[in-house]
């Protein structure tokens, strides 16, 4: 019978919840370079972007929140592994705040843009998506620093979320065969 693993406590869910703002923030350019290319429907894809951004950038929050909890309950051995953690957080932060920055630049840039006449919002635009991609780079690039620490963090140096032990597979697979009927052949 096909069984559900157990939610893991909130601590638990760090390994989980980390990998959506890498996965949505890190392909949040795309949109924007086909808005650059689709002149057509590029509000659509600009809002595609700011959708990205946002629950990216949400995600980013809900992700530092876990991996607090985390770092609360997690048996550290020796003081290599607490600056790993230190420095795994420090950089989970900054590219939190750096994306927190990128989202609210490129809200503010579009607003504006749809706001301003015709005849400036080339300019607007221009300096809008300059600003828009510094602080996306940077961003990225905090995340992706990020990232790579916590892998070194499990790869490296062992250290892991404490997550509810999940029923074995041998033990579903074993009540799914023992049903209660008889396939003897000792007739």
């Amino acid at each position: 019978m096909f069984g559900l693993p157990p939610i893991p406590p909130f601590e638990g869910l760090h390994p989980i919840v980390v990998h959506f703002p890498i996965g949505i923030l890190l392909i949040a350019w795309l949109p924007m370079l086909i808005a650059i290319i689709d002149k057509k429907r590029r509000n659509a894809w600009l809002a595609s972007t700011a959708m990205l951004l946002i629950v990216g950038t949400i995600a980013c929050f809900a992700a530092t929140l876990t991996g607090d909890a985390a770092e609360d309950v997690v048996a550290t051995t020796n003081a290599v592994v607490d600056t790993a953690i230190h420095e795994h957080e420090e950089a989970a932060e900054t590219a939190r705040n750096l994306f927190l920055a990128c989202t609210l630049v490129f809200l503010m840039v579009w607003a504006v843009a749809n706001k301003v006449s015709d005849k400036k919002k080339p300019t607007i635009a221009l300096a809008g998506a300059i600003l828009v991609a510094i602080t996306y780079t940077f961003a990225a690039l905090a995340l992706a620093n990020a990232g790579h620490l916590g892998g070194v963090l499990v790869h490296g140096h062992g250290v892991q979320a404490p997550i509810t032990a999940p029923t074995s597979m041998g033990t579903v697979i074993d009540g799914a065969n023992n049903e209660t009927h008889d396939d003897d052949d000792d007739d």
